[in-house]
């Protein structure tokens, strides 16, 4: 928990409400995962540049921004976001990329590309 105090991260929030541990989450958290299994995995949150303001819309590289849509709610919504998430990967320099048909693509901000502090190589989850 202390690690998240006064951090900048990435938020998908435009899921469905759930509750965990009866809390209601309105938000998932995007995390780095070298893919090892129980306690010898690492996991370390995507990085936001300082400079970033609060709530900004991220965007892939060399892509249009376009709006999020709205409350993923239905089946075929969540699929979607499925597919997108097998396809969020750490590249071989620490940078959040989304792989589509062959191409790579950064996660930028308005100040870079969004990172992980060590893993490289890895999902992104």
């Amino acid at each position: 928990f202390d690690e998240l105090v006064n951090r900048k991260v990435v938020c998908i929030t435009n899921l469905k409400p759930a509750r965990m541990r009866g809390i209601e989450s309105t938000a998932m958290l995007l995390a780095a995962s070298d893919g090892q299994e129980g306690d010898d995995e690492v996991v370390q949150l995507l990085d936001v540049p300082d400079s970033v303001p609060n709530g900004e819309l991220l965007s892939f590289e060399n892509m249009k921004p376009c709006e999020p849509d709205a409350i993923l709610k239905s089946k075929g919504a969540l699929k979607v976001w499925d597919r997108v998430k097998a396809q969020l990967r750490v590249n071989d320099e620490g940078e959040a990329t989304y792989q589509n048909d062959g191409t790579v693509r950064k996660i930028m901000t308005s100040a870079g590309p969004v990172r992980v502090t060590s893993l490289k190589n890895c999902t992104i989850g």
